[in-house]
């Protein structure tokens, strides 16, 4: 029986072609105005499931030739996250300050609209400053690949049970014909 290593560099590509996805999905709900709705980050998570199974599909079909296990559907599945992660926060990174200058005061406006409601002025003033203070280039971008890398193992352990279910089946198959 043929051995089906991990091949690193179509990996690495479906990873960041994913992150390609990702970044042109955020790309189009900031330009229409929902990025900061508390909906869209459904959305990216969504979007970062679908994209580990997917890439687990194409990866498993093509490279695996269908030999995919519950620990190489995992490490798939790790990797295209971290890769999604690398390639939003270089994205982040590099558009924040150049392309979209008000980004971050955008980012602090939708949250004090959301976090202001009732309060006094004084307080008001006081989370508009703290806000302005939490969000910076640097934590936006931390905070970006440590949630898109926690999501995706998590999303990645429980995508891999199905290719644990079926590895089982296919060797209780192979059992009873033996």
């Amino acid at each position: 029986m043929p051995a089906y290593p991990i091949r690193w560099a179509p990996l690495v590509a479906v990873g960041l072609a994913c992150g390609l996805v990702q970044v042109a999905v955020g790309v189009v709900l900031y330009l229409s105005g929902v990025y900061f709705e508390p909906w869209s980050l459904r959305v990216m998570m969504a979007l970062l499931a679908g994209c580990i199974v997917a890439g687990n599909w194409w990866y498993g079909k093509h490279v695996l030739a269908g030999h995919t296990t519950y620990w190489k559907a995992l490490l798939v599945g790790i990797v295209i996250s971290v890769l999604m992660g690398l390639m939003y926060i270089t994205y982040n990174a590099v558009s924040i300050p150049f392309v979209y200058a008000h980004f971050l005061e955008d980012m602090v406006q939708a949250e004090f609209a959301r976090a202001s409601v009732g309060l006094e002025p004084a307080r008001a003033a006081q989370l508009l400053d703290s806000l302005r203070a939490e969000f910076t280039l640097r934590n936006i971008v931390v905070g970006n690949f440590t949630a898109v890398s926690r999501l995706g193992t998590i999303s990645s352990i429980l995508i891999s049970v199905g290719f644990l279910k079926r590895w089982r089946r296919a060797q209780a198959v192979a059992g009873e014909g033996v």
